[in-house]
């Protein structure tokens, strides 16, 4: 039998999965854009409660799981996508496409016209390929103190298109 990878809504107990996941993908991928250390100064201060306080303060989250594991979560907040990591094991698996179209349907149909990210080094090529475009760079402090070079990017509402029950059902799957 073939496992598929699901999406669902953050649970109260994600807290620890997703730090380690967090923690995880920026130390093991950041690096392919940024220093060890500046990796280090992104990744510090990480706690199981943050996520909960992101989201009572009004961020949505969705989270992939493979079985029972945690492998990739997204949060928007408004027309932003607040935060995308996916576990390194999992990555070119369409683990972040899928919550990326999640978290595009969810921002539209809040009645917003684009989605913005502020988007890190590592992850520009991502962006680009799902239709966002660089606005400008800019400097971003770390929770470590460090500052760090990311985009500004955006991508602007596309006209719908009708899908299928299948097309649905494969939204947040490998």
């Amino acid at each position: 039998m073939r496992s598929e990878i699901t999406c669902r809504p953050m649970l109260p107990d994600d807290g620890v999965a997703l730090m380690r996941l967090h923690r995880r993908a920026i130390l093991l991928d950041g690096v392919r854009a940024y220093s060890p250390d500046l990796a280090r100064s992104w990744a510090f201060g990480l706690s199981p409660e943050g996520y909960r306080d992101h989201a009572e303060a009004g961020e949505a989250f969705d989270v992939a799981q493979l079985n029972a594991a945690v492998v990739g979560f997204c949060s928007t907040k408004d027309d932003l996508i607040a935060e995308l990591y996916v576990d390194p094991a999992f990555t070119r698996c369409g683990v972040a496409s899928g919550l990326m179209r999640r978290a595009l349907k969810r921002i539209h149909a809040e009645g917003h016209d684009r989605a913005r990210v502020l988007a890190a080094l590592s992850g520009v090529a991502f962006y680009e390929a799902m239709g966002f475009r660089a606005i400008r760079g800019r400097i971003h402090p770390t929770r470590g103190g460090l500052s760090m070079r990311v985009l500004e990017m955006v991508r602007e509402r596309e006209p719908e298109r009708g899908r299928s029950a299948d097309d649905e059902a494969r939204m947040c799957m490998a």
